[in-house]
């Protein structure tokens, strides 16, 4: 693991952690990796009930008896891969996922890398005057531009997850700005794939200033990459953190587990 954010740990079983000092980590990192775990689904759920509130992802189907596992898989005939954009995690439910857990089981030798980039230093280093915009805007946030066929972003959904459709809403507004709600620091809370447009404003008249906030967030000077191996675990911070899984890796087969942690309703600033 190399870039801007995040801290790495080897060789203590999850079983041992504190998870006080974990949860810290989280907050205070954005991103914690854990290298050499031996976690089974059931293992993983038990962490993710001690770290916080396990939730049902709306558009996948849970592995048989572990309803909060995910098996996010890329088969080696697949083209697209699950989540393959630039994204924080179902930002268009009332109530986002705090924290994503996931877990490698089967990694390609080469490839198969996670991007991560910071919302909050990006937030910093935009100019006072647009930062005075961003505070007041609300983002129209929507799955249909992943989880429709039509949608604009439909291949980000991939080939290899046990789709399922949802019965949950899909559709929220959460502020552009977020503030945290253990640490107080400003994040862009805002993404290409899963943001529609701004309050007031039509998809045309917000998509420019979309455009640039997305690159300009994801700059190589804000991010991390992540090289799994089987028996990595990273936890990161949907509040303050973008992932981008990539999809270098033709011919070849990944398997991840994965779980989310219920979250709390966005607020904005004061």
């Amino acid at each position: 693991m190399s870039g801007a954010l995040g801290v790495e740990q080897r060789g203590t079983p999850v079983a041992e952690l504190d998870v006080g000092e974990l949860l810290d980590q989280v907050h205070e990192q954005g991103l914690v990796v854990l290298r050499g775990q031996a976690l089974t689904p059931g293992s993983l759920t038990e962490l993710a009930g001690r770290l916080g509130e396990p939730a049902a992802y709306p558009f996948a189907e849970p592995l048989a008896g572990f309803p909060y596992v995910v098996a996010v898989v890329k088969n080696p005939e697949d083209q697209s891969n699950f989540g393959g954009a630039w994204h924080t995690d179902t930002s268009y439910l009332p109530e986002p996922p705090g924290l994503t857990m996931l877990y490698a089981v089967e990694i390609p030798p080469i490839g198969g890398d996670t991007l991560f980039a910071d919302m909050r230093t990006a937030y910093e280093a935009l100019s006072p005057g647009l930062q005075r915009v961003l505070d007041g805007l609300i983002a129209h946030n929507s799955a249909n531009m992943v989880h429709s066929g039509s949608g604009d972003y439909a291949a980000v959904a991939g080939q290899g997850v046990a789709l399922k459709d949802s019965d949950s809403p899909t559709e929220a507004d959460h502020p552009a700005v977020r503030v945290h709600p253990v640490t107080g620091r400003r994040a862009l809370y805002l993404s290409l794939i899963h943001t529609e447009c701004f309050d007031g404003m039509t998809r045309e008249e917000s998509l420019p200033l979309l455009s640039y906030l997305q690159a300009f967030a994801v700059r190589a000077e804000r991010c991390t990459r992540l090289r799994w191996r089987p028996g990595t675990l990273a936890i990161w911070d949907n509040r303050s953190v973008q992932h981008y899984p990539l999809n270098d890796y033709p011919g070849q087969r990944r398997e991840m587990h994965r779980i989310i942690l219920r979250g709390e309703k966005p607020l904005g600033p004061a």
